[in-house]
C-alpha cells in the first residue's frame, strides 16, 4: 500500500498543469547575433519529438538517452523560433542544450545583422501539444528591455527601436 502510495505521488509530481516556455534572448553588440536561452519542462520537449518520431523513447538524461536526441532537440528547437527583420528571416545555430532534471535549457544564436528596424519575434514551442501554450519572451537589446507573452491565438511580438 505505501509503495503504490508513493508511487502516485512521484508521478504526480513529474508532471505539470502548466504550459509555458521562458525565452531570454539577448542582442550581443560585439558579434551583431541574438543570443537566445529557451527553458522547457524536458517532459513537454521529449513529447514534441516523440509524437513526430514513432517508437523513439528519447530519455533525456536517462543512462538510455538516445544517441539521435541532441541533433533532434536541436531540429526542434530550430524549428520554433522565427524572427524577422526588414522581411528577412533571420538563420539561427543550434550551440547545444543541458538538462537539469525537469528542465531543459537550449541555446541559440542568430546570425549577424544590423540592429536598425522594427523586428518580429515569434516563439512557438509545444502550441502542436497545448492549445493553452504560453511562452514567455524577454529581450534585452541596446534600445532597452522588452517582454511579451506569446500564446497560440497570440504568436508574434514586434520590437520597435527607441530612440
Amino acid at each position: 500500500m505505501i509503495r503504490l502510495l508513493l508511487m502516485c505521488l512521484f508521478i504526480a509530481s513529474s508532471t505539470h498543469d502548466i504550459h509555458f516556455t521562458k525565452s531570454t534572448i539577448d542582442y550581443n553588440e560585439e558579434t551583431r547575433t541574438l543570443q537566445a536561452v529557451i527553458n522547457v519542462f524536458t517532459d513537454d520537449l521529449e513529447l514534441a519529438i516523440e509524437i513526430n518520431n514513432e517508437g523513439l523513447d528519447l530519455e533525456i538524461g536517462g543512462e538510455k538517452q538516445h544517441v539521435l536526441t541532441d541533433s533532434l532537440v536541436g531540429r526542434y528547437a530550430l524549428s520554433n523560433i522565427n524572427i524577422t527583420t526588414s522581411d528577412t528571416q533571420l538563420r539561427f545555430s543550434y550551440i547545444g542544450f543541458e538538462y537539469d532534471y525537469d528542465i531543459c535549457y537550449l541555446y541559440l544564436e542568430s546570425e549577424p545583422f544590423s540592429l536598425d528596424s522594427v523586428f518580429q519575434v515569434n516563439v512557438s514551442y509545444f502550441y502542436e501539444l497545448y492549445q493553452d501554450q504560453e511562452n514567455i519572451v524577454d529581450i534585452s537589446t541596446p534600445w532597452g528591455k522588452d517582454g511579451a507573452l506569446q500564446t497560440v491565438d497570440d504568436p508574434l511580438h514586434n520590437i520597435i527601436p527607441k530612440d
